[in-house]
């Protein structure tokens, strides 16, 4: 559905220059709630202008629905980006305006008619639960319903792709979350496209089932949230994944093992799906010769999928320790040594 083919941008600012995009390919397919994060500066928001014509590449080319809208007349474009809705972290309503008349503008400036307008608005406002502030003014609303006013006014032309530039960074946590739930209903229920960018993990582990991570303008991972979060191969991912996904021992119980005597190794297991249900440990503490020693835990769900997470000692005599390695590797998990 949205295409981006070797990107690059490139802004000139008092004859500096700085690359925003640096041959940026990327597949956003149908259905998606396709996340994008990086730090400030990554490119991310940038990236996300081009889909609707707000920035333009410096190289390569955007295709939306197998059209490349760089070379779309101004007619075109607009008719493009009926298609596309967008929402911003700082909600951008009109303080003058009523939730009615914010929400009606583009219908207004698409010359739809009043008694449409009227269904329309009261259709999305009760869809996104706000139907008791038809008249009400932005500065009469939380932060959480004024992004909803944003999510409904965005809706209003009926979309097949949302774009979302930092959505939720604006708001506190439990707010952050019904935000979440309403753009996982938008894509459940309204069947429409998500793009996403953010600095902040939790929403990508939350909605998302595609993810890309960026930095300086590249994009250095990317692909489905369960193979980027379970196996992260770039420092930057592994810091973001880490921040939601913990699986250091801490240090208290480092100290610890430094001082212990014993023969033993760490090992470092990984569980997916239906694995999770296997009683690796249990077998290994009933048919080996060792003790076993769990030092850190956890277990979260990606995408309806239960990753989990287990650092034990193993402690033994060195023969029965490969062993129980040896029974490991036969179980097809991923797993591997850790060294302190």
């Amino acid at each position: 559905m949205i295409n981006f083919i070797d990107i690059s941008k490139t802004f000139t600012m008092k004859k500096q220059q700085t690359n925003a995009l640096d041959h940026v390919s990327l597949q956003v397919r149908a259905g998606d709630i396709f996340g994008v994060i990086g730090f400030s500066g990554a490119g991310k928001s940038t990236l996300l202008r081009m889909v609707n014509g707000l920035e333009t590449p410096t190289g390569g080319r955007i295709e939306v629905d197998g059209q490349d809208i760089n070379t779309l007349s101004f007619s075109e474009l607009r008719q493009v980006r009926k298609r596309i809705g967008m929402i911003f972290q700082q909600f951008n309503l009109l303080n003058s305006k009523t939730v009615y008349d914010n929400i009606a503008i583009p219908l207004r400036l698409n010359r739809v008619g009043e008694k449409e307008i009227r269904a329309r608005v009261s259709e999305l406002l009760e869809f996104v639960g706000l139907s008791d502030k038809v008249n009400a003014y932005p500065n009469q609303l939380s932060g959480g319903q004024k992004q909803r006013v944003g999510i409904a006014r965005a809706l209003a032309t009926n979309p097949s792709i949302l774009l979302c530039d930092e959505a939720t960074s604006a708001l506190d946590p439990e707010t952050t979350d019904s935000i979440l739930r309403l753009l996982e209903k938008i894509n459940r229920e309204l069947k429409i496209t998500i793009l996403i960018v953010t600095h902040e993990i939790h929403v990508i582990q939350r909605i998302c089932n595609k993810v890309a991570v960026m930095e300086h303008g590249r994009v250095i991972e990317w692909g489905s949230v369960l193979d980027v979060f379970s196996n992260p191969q770039q420092e930057i991912t592994k810091k973001f994944v880490q921040t939601v996904i913990a699986d250091k021992i801490p240090d208290s119980i480092v100290q610890k093992l430094q001082g212990d005597r014993r023969n033993y190794k760490i090992l470092r297991l990984q569980f997916l799906g239906e694995n999770v249900r296997d009683n690796v440990l249990y077998r290994i503490n009933k048919d080996f010769d060792v003790e076993t020693n769990i030092l850190f835990a956890s277990v979260n769900e990606l995408q309806q999928t239960v990753l989990g997470i287990f650092v034990i000692q193993v402690i033994g005599e060195s023969p029965e320790i490969e062993r129980v390695m040896d029974y490991i590797r036969n179980q097809q998990l991923s797993w591997q040594e850790v060294m302190i």
